[in-house]
């Protein structure tokens, strides 16, 4: 028989008297490091997926990890009313586990109208009521996969899996499992998740200042920033850091290439955090390509909270760790970038490459590009890097065709340089003898062109006679060089003094 509606309103008084909202609530670790709910209602009918990948070490090892989200069409993908619901949810949780230690299937939600006010909303109605339930069942859609992200406490273990934060939600007057007609609303937590929860693999965090929040973005780095502020207890550095790139995937927003859009962007947020305390500074890294380093330093909020956390609450050492400052580049790291940039590689990518990847084999890459048959060669470079590709048959005929055109020229340069020094020795010498020529009386000069004279061959003796005085400049030069010959070889022979000879 239905409650006729005075009854009810008297239900919900008596649910509002004795509702008293929790001001820190317990929220699991992995759901405020990694990204579920949409932030903006743009594109969100549209939205079917989020994803964060990053590379990590663990041990020795360098891993490939993945956080997907996935909704169902049907339903549509969670957004920020979800993520109003479901802090809810936590309200509930927080104050299960200070009365018992443990959470159970199923968890009551008690009625809608509880619902609503511990959200805050006090125009409720049919239609609030039915908002609160798709944002349940959205969420109770929408599918997690993990590869090396969601981190069981209880395990102790990184979780490959594909699961959902609820496995079932049960609303008034429908069927339990056990056959039983639902006197409230009842939900069902996935197994991982209230895994997590009962492992106490949460962080308390101030519900009254998130609420406070204007701005989305800045309620979402207070959850992350939140649980990387906790880790600086155990380290000397007093601030945090992240890549641009990576923040915007666990906020999770659209990433600009532009850095006065990327600030225009997040600095809103940044400033009401640091108004309201919880950062005390931050600053951006510009000198490191596109993808810019954030730093964050907590303020007297944070501290605060930091202090009060019990320490047994989670282990902040298992979160992902902030990425360090890349070392600088050298000059010619530096010069294989700029090059790399000129083949339409992104600066990012081609800093990365250079910093990862065998620096020769970029090299010859780089030469190497022009002769294989790709459309994008930007991309086709930098995968063909990455992955060790042997380069083109192209290339190395044409590297085996300009090596052997080097060696050429290398032995072409060789003749050269020993003929131009085979000049300089000659000419050298030359003048040398023209010099003990000059030095030598008219009588032994005069000996010394008869004797030059007598050794030419009859051509130039024939030409001599008819010249006479008169001597042509072939003439004189061919008369020249026999009569140095004769200086040589009388100085040898000691027909002229050796003192004579000067060097």
């Amino acid at each position: 028989m239905k409650k006729p509606k005075k009854t009810v309103e008297l239900v919900e008084k008596r649910e509002n008297q004795e509702l008293i909202l929790p001001k820190v609530i317990n929220s699991e670790v992995n759901l405020l490091v990694f990204p579920f709910f949409a932030l903006s209602t743009k594109g969100l009918k549209k939205k079917l997926e989020t994803e964060y990948r990053d590379v990590v070490k663990r041990g020795s090892q360098k891993i490939e990890i993945l956080w997907n989200v996935s909704a169902n069409p049907k339903y549509g993908y969670p957004g920020f009313f979800d993520r109003n619901v479901h802090k809810v949810i936590e309200q509930i949780i927080t104050q299960t586990l200070r009365k018992k230690g443990k959470v159970k299937n199923p968890m009551i939600l008690g009625s809608l109208y509880n619902l609503c006010k511990r959200m805050g909303i006090n125009n409720y109605g049919g239609s609030e009521y039915k908002e609160i339930k798709r944002a349940l069942e959205r969420i109770k859609a929408t599918t997690i996969k993990s590869i090396g992200t969601f981190y069981s406490k209880e395990g102790k273990q990184w979780i490959d899996d594909t699961f959902g934060l609820y496995d079932r939600i049960v609303f008034k007057g429908k069927k339990l499992p056990n056959g039983k007609i639902a006197d409230t609303n009842y939900l069902f937590l996935g197994s991982w998740y209230l895994q997590s929860l009962n492992s106490f693999y949460i962080k308390p965090i101030d519900y009254n200042y998130l609420q406070s929040l204007k701005r989305k973005i800045a309620s979402r780095l207070y959850e992350i920033l939140g649980v990387k502020f906790y880790g600086l207890r155990n380290k000397r550095q007093d601030f945090i850091c992240y890549t641009y790139s990576k923040l915007c995937q666990l906020l999770p927003v659209t990433s600009f290439q532009q850095i006065s859009r990327a600030k225009q962007q997040l600095d809103p947020a940044h400033k009401e955090l640091e108004d309201t305390r919880f950062l005390s500074k931050h600053d951006w890294d510009e000198d490191t390509g596109k993808d810019w380093l954030i730093y964050y330093w907590p303020g007297e909020r944070a501290k605060k909270e930091m202090r009060k956390t019990k320490k047994e609450f989670f282990e902040p050492e298992q979160i992902l760790p902030e990425p360090e400052k890349p070392k600088a580049l050298t000059k010619s790291e530096i010069e294989l970038v700029d090059q790399l940039v000129a083949l339409n590689v992104s600066k990012v990518t081609a800093k990365e490459l250079v910093r990862h990847s065998n620096q020769q084999a970029i090299i010859k890459w780089i030469k190497a590009i022009n002769y294989a048959k790709a459309k994008d060669k930007a991309a086709y470079l930098v995968k063909a890097i990455k992955e060790g590709w042997q380069v083109p048959e192209e290339y190395l005929k044409a590297e085996e065709n300009e090596t052997k055109r080097r060696e050429q020229e290398k032995i072409k340069l060789a003749k050269e340089r020993k003929e131009k020094e085979e000049r300089k020795r000659k000419q050298t010498e030359a003048e040398r003898l023209d010099k003990i020529y000059s030095s030598l009386s008219p009588l032994k000069k005069k000996e010394v062109k008869e004797e030059a004279i007598k050794r030419l061959p009859p051509f130039w003796k024939e030409r001599i006679k008819k010249e006479k005085r008169n001597l042509s400049r072939l003439t004189k030069a061919a008369l020249q060089d026999e009569r140095r010959q004769v200086i040589k070889d009388w100085i040898t022979s000691e027909k002229i003094e050796s003192e004579k000879e000067e060097v």
